[in-house]
């Protein structure tokens, strides 16, 4: 299918003037960038974005759109750094004005000091694009100002309706385009799908397996049935050619096999997901249905199936790997023989997964005991993924209640630190990083709480390097900090565009875990020490 994107379809079906710019782009999200299947769209989901992204490091409209006001003001500082909300070229840099197009959409940047962009540059969402300076959208009939008055930036949307170059401002949107809507599946880990790392879909699995503590031998022989199965392809039928897209509501009744293992029938695993509330486009994603299918190997969930993956995680060579999974999980008819034809080719095509990946793949995480127990980076020995899982991706997370945290941090504190126990667990600061270091997998025996303890045994536990300042070479994601009376994790740039965030941290008695900025190492008022667990696993890029 041609890529159609859904700018160019905003101007061809004339529907700005008509609905709100917002409902426009979510109807036509499903067709972005050409995504013509459900595993794409979920992977589009996971990206944690928002439709726009903020335009200052002040993620809070000051000034409202009105009828009198058309766009948004945001009071900052003079000076301040001002950024793209969307991909696209500069059409416009002169005088204090910003301009960014991209298909039929264009947004503008007003009122900025300084301009450190050209015409005609292609720039990406959260670039720099220049300072804020001070400027006035006027008066109104009484002699009030319209907007923010003073230092402040002016942000407006302009759709080209017809696509013969007469722009004109959309009506204001239903929805605020920087916030991120939750409610609709997007944020946390819903699609796990954007921390998969691999050029293709079985590079991905593959590395996939290997981050969750099976070797490579093992991980190739999964990929290599899988292979023979589905063509590594989450929305494929059985009996239908390769790239050929079923989505889960066309088949949930099928008898035939559907998704990576070609589940049988494929109500088989669609149905335990929809029970607990996932939608279609994540249970078509690959992230997901390697999700389902590690915990089925583990003996977990509705479809548990822990003799197969003790079968397969005792397996030493590719071969036997790739029998394993064949005859213990998917037996398929005949399986019995072992001699049976498909044997051959999956052992082949295991064989060709692992001379293709094997040498570029990612460190193996946590042991037997605590990889691949399901969560996104659950067991994966990777510090910061699991971080960014369970905090906010912005800041602004006021409070100490449960229902203010991520539900998967909620959820991980109930399993793997002591829940609701102390005084505002889920703002506690020594809870959050411990809990990270227990999902993780990288460190079981962290202490729960208190950061003078957790200090006490990142100094005498010998697991871990410190330094009282920057390391050698920099800051690593994983990295912990700990000081007076708080702690936190570096976790490398993340968060949404635009934030510069490149920590997590939870407040006691403050905030629940959100996204922060790396401060006071070595110096100033907290004196962080910086804290790095030695032989820690590489994070997945």
């Amino acid at each position: 299918m041609g890529k159609i994107s859904p700018l160019q379809l905003l101007g061809a079906v004339g529907l700005v003037l008509l609905l709100p710019l917002i409902i426009v782009l979510l109807m036509l999200l499903g067709v972005l960038s050409g995504l013509d299947s459900a595993e794409a769209q979920c992977a589009q989901h996971s990206q944690d974005q928002s439709l726009m992204g903020w335009p200052t490091d002040r993620h809070q409209i000051d000034g409202d759109w009105t009828i009198f006001h058309q766009g948004y003001d945001f009071q900052v500082k003079e000076d301040d750094k001002v950024y793209a909300s969307q991909d696209g070229k500069v059409v416009m840099a002169s005088g204090n004005e910003v301009r960014i197009r991209l298909e039929s959409v264009e947004t503008r940047y007003k009122f900025l000091k300084t301009i450190t962009v050209s015409k005609d540059a292609d720039v990406k969402r959260g670039d720099p694009i220049g300072t804020a300076g001070i400027g006035s959208e006027g008066t109104d009939a009484n002699g009030a100002p319209i907007g923010v008055a003073g230092a402040h930036v002016h942000w407006e949307m302009w759709a080209d309706q017809e696509n013969n170059n007469k722009w004109s401002i959309v009506p204001k949107p239903e929805e605020n385009p920087f916030e991120l809507d939750t409610s609709k599946g997007g944020g946390g880990c819903s699609c796990v799908d954007g921390n998969l790392s691999g050029a293709n879909n079985q590079q991905k699995a593959f590395n996939f397996f290997v981050q969750n503590g099976y070797s490579k031998e093992q991980a190739a022989g999964i990929v290599g049935n899988m292979i023979a199965e589905s063509s590594v392809e989450p929305a494929r039928l059985q009996n239908t050619a390769p790239g050929v897209v079923t989505p889960p509501d066309k088949v949930v009744n099928s008898p035939l096999g559907w998704g990576i293992v070609q589940w049988t029938p494929a109500g088989k695993m669609i149905n335990p997901s929809r029970d607990a509330g996932v939608q279609d486009e994540q249970i078509a994603s690959l992230g997901y249905q390697l999700e389902f299918l590690i915990k089925q190997l583990n003996g977990d969930g509705p479809l548990g199936e822990g003799a197969a993956g003790r079968a397969i995680k005792s397996a030493t060579t590719v071969e036997q790997a790739a029998y394993e999974f064949g005859d213990k999980f998917e037996r398929f008819g005949g399986h019995e023989n072992p001699n049976h034809p498909t044997y051959a080719e999956r052992k082949a095509n295991a064989r060709h997964v692992f001379d293709q990946f094997a040498g570029s793949a990612p460190a193996s995480g946590g042991d037997a005991q605590t990889a691949g127990t399901g969560g996104c980076g659950e067991g994966s020995g990777n510090i910061a993924e699991v971080a960014k899982n369970l905090a906010w991706p912005e800041d602004g997370h006021d409070g100490v209640d449960a229902s203010i945290a991520k539900k998967e941090y909620v959820d991980a504190m109930e399993k793997f630190n002591d829940g609701s126990s102390g005084i505002d667990p889920y703002s506690d600061c020594g809870r959050f990083v411990a809990t990270v270091m227990h999902m993780s997998g990288a460190d079981k025996d962290y202490p729960n709480v208190g950061t003078d303890v957790q200090r006490t045994y990142l100094e005498s536990s010998g697991k871990y390097d410190w330094w009282h300042g920057e390391p050698p070479g920099g800051m690593k994601p994983g990295d912990i900090l700990n000081g007076p009376g708080h702690t936190y994790l570096f976790v490398g740039p993340w968060g949404k565009e635009g934030g510069g965030y490149n920590a997590a941290s939870a407040s006691l008695h403050g905030h629940v875990p959100e996204a922060g900025h790396l401060y006071d190492v070595g110096g100033g008022s907290g004196n962080f020490t910086v804290y790095r667990l030695k032989n820690a696993p590489k994070p997945a890029s």
